[in-house]
């Protein structure tokens, strides 16, 4: 059979059982069928919380982009990881300037995008800071 692609009992048994975990650490995904409990990284060790499982209802697209976070008069330097219809991921060295909950301003001038975004989510580790933000 030409053209015809076979879908493994594996794939669907992790499609429709399993959580997807996206390692913080190493950027490494993997299942687990364990639900809110916390399971170490099989690549890296680092002990993540099934909480966090990619659990998007929206796809979100990988771009590394040069991005500026306004809080107030204050301009932040940041870099995208990733970037959809709902929101953004960033990341910089150091410590970020605010918390969750917090509203900034978000600029990511090649890709022509201004908006207001709401603080979802902050993670700090090893000098790096990654953070959720949910547009408004």
């Amino acid at each position: 059979m030409r053209g015809r692609v076979t879908v493994s009992p594996v794939y669907r048994l992790k499609k429709c059982l399993m959580n997807k975990i996206e390692c913080l650490r190493c950027d490494n995904s993997f299942f687990t069928a364990a639900r809110d409990v916390q399971v170490p990284c099989p690549y890296c060790g680092f002990v993540a919380n099934s909480f966090f499982s990619n659990r998007r209802l929206l796809e979100r697209e990988i771009i590394q982009k040069g991005c500026d976070i306004l809080k107030g008069e204050v301009r932040i330097p940041v870099k995208t990881i990733d970037v959809s219809k709902t929101g953004v991921g960033i990341k910089m060295n150091g410590y970020l300037p605010f918390e969750e909950d917090e509203t900034v301003r978000v600029q990511i001038n090649d890709l022509d995008i201004t908006r207001e975004a709401r603080v979802v989510w902050t993670r700090r580790f090893y000098g790096i800071s990654r953070a959720g933000l949910r547009f408004s």
